[in-house]
């Protein structure tokens, strides 16, 4: 339930501008959880879709996916599943913190550990996720979808298994060992007999969370529910 390019500049100062070194986030202080800097292996710069996005990490935290946007030294942007926690940096003893002064906070720690605290919630351990599973693009896999509200992900892989489906924030997972593929998606059975189909339009798709750009357009079954979002196709 994770890789953004320059965009061209017009003119000759434009250019220059866009060729400055990406920074990343400066350390920050206070709140309850906190965030790092996006590690180089899953970070990248952004999507040519976008708006001047910094670096972008999908961090796996206990039972919560959380996909972190770092907007050059002052603020980073949190998104879980269907939640997306604006926060600014504070001082930290180490690392890089961000809170949004309303109780949830994202401090990281090292090049791929961070500490994810949610008001009202028990603090999470993070760990950064490699960009094959889950960041804006599709990397090894097939394809990888994501969605929002609720938040869902799903990743063909071509391995066994062969379609992982994580719906609901994470709360129910899905494994089909070997999907049958079709022109426009993948279908099969998981283990408990739950009915999974994925499928795909080959059509630009923005994320109403993130304002990232996809390649496809995304529709994920499971039994009698549906779910609708955005993916990108990767490298068998």
């Amino acid at each position: 339930m994770r890789v953004l390019p320059s965009l061209m500049a017009a003119s000759l100062g434009l250019v220059l501008s866009a060729c400055q070194p990406a920074q990343t986030p400066a350390a920050s202080n206070a709140g309850d959880a906190a965030a790092t800097p996006a590690p180089a292996s899953v970070a990248a710069a952004a999507d040519g879709g976008g708006d001047g996005a910094g670096n972008q990490t999908l961090y796996r935290c206990g039972d919560l996916d959380a996909r972190a946007t770092f907007n050059g030294e002052d603020a980073a942007t949190v998104v879980i599943g269907g939640r997306s926690f604006a926060m600014s940096s504070e001082r930290a003893a180490s690392g890089a913190k961000y809170a949004d002064g309303k109780g949830n906070s994202f401090w990281t720690r090292g090049s791929d550990e961070a500490l994810l605290s949610l008001k009202g919630e028990a603090d999470r351990e993070c760990g950064a996720v490699e960009a094959t599973e889950g960041d804006g693009s599709a990397g090894n896999a097939a394809f990888r979808a994501t969605g929002n509200e609720p938040g869902w992900l799903a990743v063909v892989d071509g391995d066994s298994p062969g379609l992982q489906v994580d719906v609901d924030y994470g709360e129910r997972r899905f494994t089909v060992a070997k999907p049958t593929e079709g022109a426009d998606g993948w279908v099969g059975k998981a283990a408990d007999g739950t009915d999974i189909k994925l499928s795909f339009q080959r059509t630009t798709c923005q994320d109403g969370m993130s304002g990232e750009t996809f390649e496809a357009k995304a529709m994920l079954a499971v039994g009698t529910r549906q779910y609708h979002g955005c993916g990108n196709f990767g490298g068998k």
